[in-house]
């Protein structure tokens, strides 16, 4: 996920989760709530059969709060965990990962990752899970 800059930042003062995604409807979505030089946080919705490639983040930590939906979240060197509303996992800097949407439900969740640099070096680079 890349960088997000201010000005892409949709305004959330006073609003909820819900309202947001009802705003944008069924997945795919992308919606950044963040954006400070030290974190971004950003609103992803993605449709029934969705799946990452096995990445890597070499500066940033990721954290995920799943909102709706069931998904595989797959970790180098972890076993696999298939995790649903109220999950919150997180991707350690420059440890593979990768998410596969399960079932014939949309998943959503809130990803906050730090730091938010718009740095060349600063790629989601594919990886992979084998560790």
């Amino acid at each position: 996920m890349p960088h997000v800059a201010a000005h892409e930042v949709v305004e959330t003062a006073g609003t909820t989760l819900e309202e947001i995604i009802a705003r944008h409807g069924p997945p795919p979505f992308r919606v950044p709530l963040i954006a400070s030089p030290a974190l971004r946080v950003v609103l992803w919705g993605w449709p029934a059969g969705h799946a990452t490639v096995p990445h890597r983040h070499p500066r940033a930590e990721e954290m995920f709060h799943v909102l709706a939906g069931r998904a595989t979240f797959s970790f180098a060197g972890r076993a696999d965990r298939i995790v649903g509303p109220g999950t919150v996992l997180v991707a350690p800097r420059d440890v593979a990962h990768a998410i596969r949407v399960l079932g014939d439900e949309p998943f959503v969740m809130l990803i906050a990752v730090a730091p938010n640099e718009d740095a060349a070096d600063e790629t989601i680079e594919p990886a992979d899970l084998a560790g």
